[in-house]
């Protein structure tokens, strides 16, 4: 008699590794910070012939330039955590870290006048009003973009009345910045006055925007060590775009993340050729999706002279439809395997961790833990790691119980066992941040941030895009 309460035991996927040198296999950490510190970024030998000083250019209200040069200076200067102190450690300096200096450069400022930031904030709708003006503003910028290698846009407190309208076909100041500014292939960095100058701790603020700007300037600062190779990874997400004859969803695949989890290109473009079953989540027909998927394989071949990726990984947050495998299967049939995997974020689950008395820990069920259930997995992204190898805890979160994700396999022949554990690398793979993970794999995440920004896009283009103009 089959016991259904009883469950399939679980298992643990270690923490991946990360490694910073293209040339050598001992400079590896699962630690990124630490890595950092110890080895430098992935690709400081190649970078460093391109930009042997990030130039920065400046652009806000009255007073940027000298807010931005305070900044920077405190980027260049040593920083000591005042938070997460198990896992946060001391900001050393740019150059230190990244081994190259950052000035800014006095001459590209561009300093909105108090008379137009009055005249902004006192409009009936101020966002569209402060929308407008940054239009004109990065197109004067944009005709000077070879003299700077990324722009840092200061927005202060008192315009926080521009900064989003919900009502308004879900205006967001951030993402209308970055989406004028990848038309022109300028690198933005949006400093928030309270986010950035305000919060307590600079010293992870200067991590995060360290990693940040070296990434947007083509720096790779960290890859996934240990990953199978030729293997290609695809974050699928849609957007809806408004327009007056018809409503239109942007596919947006996250494209192209290679076995290390880098290589962040992807491809953009409306379609109407679709079938909503709710708001968010259309599913495309076979044609559509072939034309997607086999758009996505040809530019992998592009970055890697020709050759086809031996297999293609698709995650998406929406179950596969028949058409969408079958679609899939027939743009990349040169693949030997195809994984589609659905990632379920909205799951019942919890667990807790017990130890050897039987009694429930101080601490979370480790991060990488797995459970069976039929045919589908549990995976936590989140819970207890052992940042430092001598069994000291450190969870992200600080509190509560970490809440699996679920993941639920279409088409594929990996184990399990891989599948989650490129899962757990590529929670690993944020450049737009200082932390050790996130819930989600950047396939993902990424994806669902670019379709929200690129919706914004006056004019789509169907080609690739570097996903660095939109961290």
């Amino acid at each position: 008699m089959t016991n259904h309460s009883h469950l399939i035991a679980y298992q643990n996927i270690p923490e991946p590794l990360l490694t910073f040198n293209p040339e050598r296999d001992d400079c590896i950490s699962i630690h990124p910070l630490k890595g950092l510190i110890e080895y430098g970024p992935y690709n400081q030998k190649l970078i460093g012939n391109a930009f042997p000083i990030i130039r920065v250019a400046t652009m806000g209200p009255k007073g940027t330039h000298k807010i931005i040069s305070e900044l920077i200076n405190q980027l260049k200067s040593r920083q000591t955590p005042q938070e997460r102190k198990e896992y946060l450690i001391d900001f050393p300096g740019f150059k230190n870290v990244f081994k190259r200096d950052i000035e800014i450069n006095a001459e590209i400022n561009i300093e909105i006048s108090q008379e137009q930031e009055t005249i902004v904030l006192n409009a009936d709708k101020p966002y569209k009003k402060l929308a407008d003006l940054f239009t004109q503003l990065i197109s004067k910028i944009a005709n000077n973009k070879y003299d700077f290698d990324i722009l840092y846009v200061y927005l202060p407190q008192n315009w926080y009345p521009t900064f989003e309208c919900k009502a308004d076909e879900d205006f967001d100041l951030h993402d209308y910045i970055k989406a004028l500014c990848v038309g022109y292939g300028i690198p933005t960095q949006i400093i928030r006055e309270n986010k950035s100058l305000q919060y307590p701790c600079q010293c992870s603020v200067m991590w995060h925007l360290g990693i940040a700007t070296y990434s947007k300037i083509t720096g790779v600062p960290w890859k996934l060590a240990q990953m199978s190779p030729d293997t290609a990874y695809i974050g699928m997400s849609y957007a809806l775009r408004n327009n007056r004859e018809k409503s239109k969803f942007v596919t947006c695949c996250s494209q192209v993340f290679d076995a290390e989890g880098s290589g962040m290109e992807f491809v953009a473009y409306e379609t109407s050729d679709f079938r909503l079953e709710s708001r968010d989540n259309p599913y495309l027909s076979k044609d559509e999706i072939r034309r997607v998927m086999s758009r996505c394989l040809s530019i992998y071949q592009e970055r890697n002279a020709g050759k086809p990726p031996k297999n293609i990984v698709i995650h998406k947050s929406t179950e596969f439809k028949e058409e969408e495998v079958d679609g899939c299967y027939d743009a990349l049939k040169v693949c030997s395997d195809i994984e589609l995997v659905q990632i379920q974020q909205n799951v019942h689950w919890k667990a807790i961790k017990v130890d050897g008395n039987n009694d429930i820990a101080g601490y979370p069920v480790n991060r990488g833990t797995t459970l069976r259930l039929d045919n589908d997995l549990l995976l936590w992204t989140q819970g207890n790691v052992d940042i430092s190898q001598r069994g000291r805890h450190f969870y992200k979160e600080g509190r509560g119980i970490p809440e699996p994700i679920l993941l639920k396999r279409f088409a594929g022949h990996n184990s399990w066992y891989d599948s989650a554990h490129s899962i757990l690398g590529l929670s690993k793979m944020n450049w737009n941040s200082d932390s050790l993970y996130d819930r989600l794999p950047v396939t993902l995440e990424f994806a669902q941030k670019l379709a929200r920004t690129i919706k914004r896009m006056p004019n789509l283009e169907a080609k690739p895009y570097q996903y660095r103009f939109f961290m």
